[in-house]
């Protein structure tokens, strides 16, 4: 139980993700724990590896102490258990004191799945005091697996949720005691992107970036949780909800389609926020991209990497892409995704999309996966480590074209933050590689369109020229910006996008002002100029 029991420390403290517990769980062993391997990996500091062993060798020894004391006492009945709530063994409830060790927590969460059987389980924490940690399990197949070096698939659940069904017909009034699925089907009818659920408020909507109050009555507490049920349902690899514990999943409800849904916890009462993902596909031409992107679609080989800030379609844009391809040759082609939103479709050839998580332990397993099986295409959303990133350029070096979702507002602070993420030795090598590979760069930003009608797209992008390639091996990222002016047609800075949004009269020039990277072009529109405050 040490390694569950440092593991669960570990990312609930935030020392290390997920993925990165799941990359190296494979190779634990009598000799080296969780947490050595992490600190051979360099993920985890040794003077912080000895501070969360100290406190798990406390934690082991209160629960012993505990185990042996329960099993020194009469058999008592036990009392009966409410149908929803589940049952928690003894041992795993073990008290510690908070006050002993404050600077760590311990939580549950969900790298190997709960063990409940009902849809929404209750765990609720104050310090350790009722922490349960038997819902940190490793399941038997999946140790056997690793220890066996097998395949990388997850061992179960492998589904997904595609919400086809007869739709569900979308009310003209929304009120709070109504289905989760007429609620989204009122969003996709009235093009709203995202719904907001809280105690004690109206149902709140966004639409084209701006909210609206979509109910006249207010949130009943018992109302979210009843939605939650439903929420449970469309989880493909079975998660069971746990009261006090935060997450965000993908959902596949019948008749409405897909939506990630995330929910918050205060206390025992849930907020939900839902994201409704569209269901058609687009085209590159209705993306309002610049032509010279389009050309990204007729590369045989390399990397393209889309970024913004979070909620600007960037992974809209990477799966039209792909969609893009597939109509024009025949390719096939693989995601990885964290997690799958919109199911993609390949008439030409074909496509596995694969959920960290659910298909793959890791982006890192995935990016191996689809190298091994020759993929054609590969698409990433979205790219945490720098590790994935040297795999994806692998990937592309080997032959396939890669389209990579990651952040950055603009072209200048993205490939800076990237060369600086690699240690100083190994930098020039890594610049040489993405000099190499990377063939253009898309930076998008979703702006509302005049009159609510809407949002367009205005981005920063660039086609990796010789010029370009050559900056980036020096390291000298200071000339990019006005390199990317000069290139005319293979080239946009965020500002001329700007500018042509507001000639071409779909956006306001108060809002090129707020998003401009010089905002003195724009200062013309300022609100002040204009009666605002």
């Amino acid at each position: 139980m040490r390694n569950q029991y440092m593991a669960k420390v570990l990312v609930h403290n935030k020392l290390v993700t997920e993925d990165q517990v799941n990359a190296y769980w494979g190779q634990v062993s009598s000799s080296m724990d969780i947490g050595q391997l992490l600190v051979a990996a360099g993920l985890l500091k040794p003077t912080m590896y000895e501070k969360v062993l100290a406190y798990v060798q406390n934690l082991e020894a209160k629960a012993t102490a505990a185990a042996a004391s329960a099993a020194a006492e009469p058999t008592k009945p036990s009392a009966p258990v409410p149908p929803s709530v589940t049952p928690r063994p003894t041992a795993a409830m073990a008290a510690v004191a908070a006050s002993e060790e404050p600077a760590l927590q311990i939580e549950g969460n969900n790298i190997f799945g709960e063990s409940s059987s009902a849809s929404v389980s209750v765990e609720i924490v104050s310090g350790l005091e009722t922490t349960s940690i038997s819902s940190f399990q490793i399941a038997s197949d999946v140790s056997e697996e690793s220890t066996n070096g097998g395949s990388e698939e997850l061992p179960t659940r492998f589904a997904v949720a595609t919400g086809e069904g007869t739709p569900v017909e979308a009310p003209e009034n929304l009120s709070t005691n109504m289905p989760l699925k007429k609620m989204i089907a009122f969003a996709r009818k009235f093009g709203a992107t995202d719904i907001y659920l809280y105690a004690g408020r109206q149902i709140v909507m966004s639409q084209s970036g701006n909210l609206f109050l979509a109910s006249e009555d207010v949130m009943d507490k018992g109302l979210l949780t009843d939605l939650l049920s439903e929420i449970a349902e469309g989880f493909s690899d079975g998660y069971k909800i746990v009261m006090g514990k935060n997450f965000s999943k993908t959902m596949g409800l019948a008749g409405v389609g897909r939506a990630r849904v995330t929910v918050t916890w205060n206390e025992v009462t849930p907020s939900i926020a839902i994201r409704v993902i569209q269901m058609e596909s687009t085209t590159l031409e209705n993306l309002y991209l610049p032509s010279f992107c389009e050309k990204f679609a007729e590369l045989q080989s390399g990397l393209v990497l889309i970024a913004g800030p979070t909620a600007s379609g960037r992974t809209t844009t990477m799966t039209t892409f792909a969609e893009t391809i597939a109509e024009s040759r025949q390719v096939y082609i693989q995601t990885i995704e964290k997690p799958i939103e919109r199911l993609l479709k390949n008439p030409n050839g074909a496509i596995a999309q694969r959920e960290v998580g659910l298909h793959v332990r890791s982006g890192i397993s995935g990016i191996e996966m689809a190298i091994r099986d020759g993929a054609d295409v590969i698409l990433f959303d979205h790219l945490e480590s720098m590790d994935e990133l040297k795999l994806l350029l692998q990937a592309s070096n080997s032959g396939a074209l890669v389209f990579a979702v990651t952040h950055g507002n603009n072209i200048h602070a993205l490939l800076s933050r990237l060369l600086a993420s690699v240690p100083e030795i190994s930098r020039a090598t890594f610049a040489y590689a993405l000099a190499d590979q990377l063939k253009g760069v898309i930076v998008q930003h979703l702006v509302p369109v005049v009159q609510n009608q809407g949002l367009i797209m205005a981005c920063e992008a660039m086609r990796v020229s010789s010029t370009i390639a050559n900056i980036i091996r020096k390291g000298d990222l200071s000339q990019i910006a006005a390199a990317v002016n000069s290139q005319k047609d293979q080239g946009i800075s965020l500002d001329e996008s700007l500018q042509k949004c507001v000639e071409s009269g779909y956006i306001d020039g108060a809002e090129a002002w707020k998003r401009a990277t010089d905002s003195r072009r724009f200062a013309a529109y300022r609100p002040e100029n204009h009666g605002g405050v």
